[in-house]
């Protein structure tokens, strides 16, 4: 998503609107990185539960992560709207980016509870051994993507109309898997009403997908630094 907005936005916008989608790549990748390796371990919880026929406990696994999912994306829409500023200062983004990049980051981390939420049915469906239909839905959403943008960046409608593209095209991965799980006849099946907290649930997702988690955040850590230095020039 972020390599179409920086092709697309550098080739019709110019180079600080490119500069502004570039310095907002790797802040965002820290803040979704640690989400995404929780999500990733507990594919391992449910696989276990999966492959051992517990499907009561699957349920509930399933059930929890997806109340994760809906928590975390409601928490990184507000750190994500309300700290873009303070975040990207310290960043040391030049003030002439700066405008730009903040339209991008606010607007980008509107769609979050759409990512967050796609991640997770991603990895529902990869735990149960269902890796095909997650990718056709990413290259659904990334062709939406690219046509948005074209459209957002053609028609003039600013680094942010990108970021928008992209937060649209997420909901449509997040909706089609969405739609996968809820009517699938088997054992994994995703009804929104059972989508609650189970305590031992999330005490097994944690600490399966902590350490996945902080593997990625660690990783994102050294690209924002080397993407602080880089913005000083």
């Amino acid at each position: 998503y972020n390599t179409a907005d920086s092709l697309i936005v550098g080739n019709f916008l110019g180079s600080e609107a490119l500069a502004a989608v570039s310095s907002s790549g790797n802040l965002i990748f820290l803040m979704v990185g640690l989400v995404n390796g929780i999500s990733m371990g507990a594919g391992v919880v449910i696989a276990r539960y999966f492959g051992a026929k517990d499907y009561d406990r699957m349920q509930k696994t399933i059930h929890t992560l997806l109340a994760f999912g809906l928590v975390a994306g409601a928490l990184l829409t507000v750190i994500g709207m309300m700290l873009s500023p303070v975040m990207l200062r310290l960043m040391d983004t030049p003030e002439t980016v700066l405008p730009n990049s903040i339209s991008y980051f606010r607007t980008y981390f509107t769609g979050s509870l759409a990512f967050v939420l796609y991640n997770i049915c991603m990895g529902i469906l990869q735990a149960v051994g269902d890796s095909r239909h997650p990718l056709q839905y990413l290259i659904i959403s990334s062709i939406v993507n690219i046509a948005l943008d074209l459209l957002f960046v053609v028609f003039h409608m600013g680094v942010g109309s990108a970021a928008a593209a992209t937060a649209i095209s997420q909901l449509v991965s997040m909706s089609l898997c969405m739609i996968r799980l809820m009517r699938s006849d088997r054992a994994y099946r995703v009804n929104l009403r059972k989508i609650r907290f189970d305590g031992r649930a999330l005490r097994e997702i944690l600490q399966n997908g902590l350490p996945a988690g902080l593997q990625n955040s660690i990783i994102s850590i050294a690209n924002v630094v080397v993407q602080s230095n880089i913005n000083q020039f």
